[in-house]
């Protein structure tokens, strides 16, 4: 639908349905002023209903885009509550995925591969952690993408074997991290070549074990059975398995909700908000108005409120928006100058001289090195 001239956002979906309430909860979610519109004119409307209209009754609508000389410009739509929020896509996110799509994913592709090298799953979940901050794990596999790996021992890997080193490549873009302990604080993490840390701001995976289960998008619904946007992503994993603070902030809400059972949402720098949704209970202390630290364990998973099976529901707010938390770009917490980085480059060099020692070392040197698929 294209606003014509003299005509309203409240016009146009009055027009294709939607009730007076409807319309008006649309309105508020775009933040439009009484009286006023959040799309001019010549400005193109895309309509999206929950399913197709029955009885010359037109469904619920469930999303609504506005785009300007073919650009997403904003969107509103149905939350799992049945609430209207504002939502930031980028223009290529990938739809959610459903049992009848072909291929896998990055992460599915990455951690079967990785399992079939004999990689015990903890170092996995390291990976993907470090890996996470850089590539976006719901983008399908591509001819071409790759992961390695190298492993203190890796002639007897177990749980407790050192990752030394990893990489991955993806669209012909390759990362490689370095495991080196800060002498500083005696901290051990990942950092690149040129000694940044692989740590940003936020957190993307905030368990440590578990697997992605639903990613960000508009899904059908398995309990309500008619089309939502997914304002987050869901991670499946056992109850009671730890939920982490995705970044330093206060809690502002530790309570029980009927759709989101036990939920915390913690303010962080910037105008970011954090939400952690269906805990089985929270950690001992957290309240309103309590300070975290990234990491820190805030509660457990469950499957309170309105839940199909045990996972945590996790989402990113900026300034009311919610984005995709896998894809949002994030500044990293370290990047090493001075003695700091003369130390690093010191053992990433040693490391590079271990790899290339290997008796099995590829062209990108890497105890375990293989093609996704």
């Amino acid at each position: 639908v294209q606003l014509r001239h003299g005509e309203t956002l409240e016009d146009v979906l009055r027009a294709n349905g939607a009730t007076k309430e409807a319309a008006d909860a649309i309105l508020a979610a775009f933040g439009a002023r009484s009286g006023g519109s959040p799309v001019a004119e010549g400005q193109k409307i895309i309509l999206e209903y929950d399913q197709p209209a029955a009885d010359g009754k037109a469904a619920p609508i469930a999303r609504v885009s506005v785009y300007a000389d073919e650009q997403l410009k904003s969107m509103i739509a149905v939350n799992d509550a049945g609430g209207y929020v504002p939502v930031t896509m980028r223009p290529d996110a990938p739809r959610a995925r459903s049992s009848d799509d072909d291929g896998m994913t990055l992460y599915e592709s990455f951690y079967e591969t990785a399992l079939k090298q004999g990689l015990p799953r903890p170092m996995i979940d390291e990976m993907v952690r470090a890996f996470a901050n850089d590539v976006d794990f719901q983008r399908a596999v591509q001819p071409g993408d790759a992961m390695g790996a190298f492993i203190a021992d890796a002639d007897d890997i177990d749980p407790h074997s050192q990752l030394l080193y990893a990489t991955m490549t993806v669209r012909d873009q390759t990362f490689r991290y370095y495991r080196f302990q800060t002498p500083d604080d005696g901290l051990v993490d990942y950092y690149d070549e040129n000694g940044r840390s692989t740590r940003k701001f936020l957190l993307r995976k905030t368990i440590a074990n578990g697997e992605m289960t639903s990613p960000f998008g508009m899904r059908y619904h398995p309990i309500l059975h008619y089309a939502r946007m997914h304002t987050g992503v869901d991670w499946g994993a056992p109850i009671g398995t730890p939920i982490l603070a995705a970044g330093n902030g206060v809690i502002i809400k530790a309570e029980f909700t009927s759709g989101y059972g036990r939920h915390i949402e913690i303010q962080h720098a910037n105008g970011y908000v954090t939400t952690y949704s269906h805990m089985s209970g929270f950690a001992r202390g957290m309240a309103p108005g309590v300070h975290v630290t990234q990491g820190q364990v805030i509660g457990y998973l469950g499957q309170s409120g309105l839940a199909t099976g045990p996972h945590l529901h996790y989402e990113v707010i900026i300034n009311g928006n919610f984005v995709d938390p896998m894809a949002i770009k994030l500044a990293r917490t370290r990047e090493f100058d001075g003695k700091m980085l003369a130390a690093f480059k010191h053992e990433r060099d040693r490391i590079d001289q271990l790899m290339a020692q290997a008796p099995n070392a590829t062209a990108a040197p890497a105890t375990v090195a293989s093609k996704l698929n």
